[in-house]
């Protein structure tokens, strides 16, 4: 038999990483490894160990602790996962040079800065992509429940819970903790509300201090069509929490929980047939071990970057969407305290 020799097809995207932190090596490293046309191929950390070991471990051929050179044709493709002020440094750099850049959130320390990284972007060369890592809209349990309940109306309501154990310290710059809770969690769940609602006719915010530096603060986003989000963030948890629920026009609820469990209802009176009568209920569990990237968002968000950068389709989490989110967040930190207080 002959043995038949394939033509050589294009080679895999050149990707540079920025920051090899706690969450690059945790979360997008693993997603990079095993998105399908990607190859990572440097490395840069301002400490050459971690540099040198990020790239050991992942399998780049380089590394540098001046990210500044993998602008020069190195790599393809960008991700940077650091603070504010050098993610929104790497980002108008890397614009500026035609490089398309995914950014872990926050892209930039405050509006009037991402501002400047939108004209960036909107002026950057042709195909140039600029994404910002909200993972958890692409997580594929998520993407579950808005496809389920497409079937039963249109969202009226929008109510999500993101708790965690941290910060409990001001980071990022950032001068109390309450704004370090809201550049972290905060951003999450205001860019979710936005995604499924849009940019909302009020914004109230209401803030609760738990004990010491543990806060809980609430925030309301009310449309002019009554459609309400009510979103609760806070850093009172001893883990991350995760829970959203959706109520359609139809009477039917979705909850999703911990990004795992998935729970459909409706109430007995509510119009319309099928398995949703009744006191019924549909459940849907991810087994533990089944796709933790994907479930979480960090591969599906990456893997949408990646086609937008090689098929040339506009980004799915432009850094003019997040520019709404800081607004809102601007309007939150003008109604409460940022420190002490009750």
């Amino acid at each position: 038999m002959t043995l038949h020799q394939l033509p050589p097809g294009p080679g895999p995207l050149r990707y540079g990483l920025i920051g090899p932190g706690t969450h690059a090596q945790e979360n997008l490293l693993p997603a990079l490894s095993v998105l399908e046309g990607a190859r990572l191929t440097a490395v840069a950390a301002r400490r050459p160990e971690a540099a040198a070991a990020a790239a050991r471990r992942w399998g780049a051929a380089a590394w540098t602790v001046d990210w500044t050179e993998l602008l020069d044709g190195a790599v393809d493709a960008l991700v940077v996962a650091g603070s504010p002020e050098l993610n929104a440094e790497v980002v108008e750099s890397a614009l500026a040079r035609g490089v398309s850049v995914f950014v872990e959130k926050p892209p930039a320390p405050g509006t009037a800065t991402l501002e400047k990284l939108v004209e960036a972007e909107r002026t950057a060369p042709d195909g140039t992509v600029a994404f910002v890592g909200f993972n958890f809209p692409y997580g594929q349990s998520y993407r579950k429940l808005r496809e389920t309940l497409r079937a039963h109306g249109e969202p009226r309501t929008f109510d999500l819970r993101m708790v965690s154990a941290k910060p409990t310290t001001p980071v990022w710059g950032s001068a109390t903790v309450v704004e370090s809770l809201l550049q972290g969690l905060g951003t999450h769940a205001v860019d979710m509300a936005l995604r499924e609602f849009g940019v909302p006719d009020r914004v109230t915010a209401r803030r609760a201090r738990v004990g010491g530096t543990r806060y809980a603060v609430h925030i309301f986003l009310e449309y002019a069509d009554g459609r309400l989000a009510t979103l609760l963030v806070g850093n009172y948890s001893n883990r991350l929490e995760v829970r959203c629920e959706f109520v359609t026009d139809q009477g039917v609820t979705g909850v999703l929980d911990q990004l795992n469990s998935l729970v459909l209802s409706r109430p007995s009176s509510a119009p319309g047939a099928g398995v949703l009568d009744g006191k019924e209920r549909v459940v849907h569990d991810w087994p533990s071990r089944r796709g933790g990237y994907g479930r979480t968002g960090y591969s599906t968000e990456l893997e949408s970057f990646h086609h937008s950068v090689t098929a040339g389709t506009p980004s799915t989490s432009p850094l003019s969407t997040c520019l709404e989110v800081y607004r809102v967040l601007d309007d939150v930190l003008r109604q409460i305290p940022t420190e002490g207080g009750s």
